[in-house]
């Protein structure tokens, strides 16, 4: 996940924002991925699509660790299709989301999803 993570030392003492694994709870820095299930494409299914929150870890051992609990607890047998992405391609595209607008693309069309799993604030209300 995404953490804001308590750092003290020089220049100051800050929360850091940080890709944090979620199989071995360390610090994902250079080679990562991000994984995510969607419903999106399930035949039948007119929407809204679900989908899962946002999971991160290192390549290699505790990608497919995490690989293996995702399926257990999304179950292709429910409709749940496991995504993935580098996570350099990832920030990429969140960098560019932060100054266009989903709104403002005439070429894209953007589907309404319920995310799984996790509380927003706009449910709290």
């Amino acid at each position: 996940m995404i953490e804001y993570v308590a750092r003290s030392g020089p220049p100051e003492a800050m929360n850091c924002p940080a890709f944090i694994c979620d199989v071995c709870r360390k610090q994902v820095v250079g080679k990562g991925i991000v994984t995510w299930g969607t419903t999106i494409g399930r035949e039948g299914d007119s929407g809204p699509h679900r989908q899962t929150p946002l999971y991160v870890a290192h390549k290699g051992r505790c990608g497919r660790a995490l690989e293996i609990w995702f399926e257990k607890h999304y179950p292709p047998a429910d409709g749940w299709i496991d995504l993935w992405d580098d996570l350099a391609d990832f920030v990429r595209q969140l960098t560019h989301n932060l100054t266009n607008a989903f709104a403002d693309d005439p070429d894209g069309e953007y589907h309404p999803h319920r995310l799984e799993g996790a509380k927003t604030a706009r449910e709290n209300r």
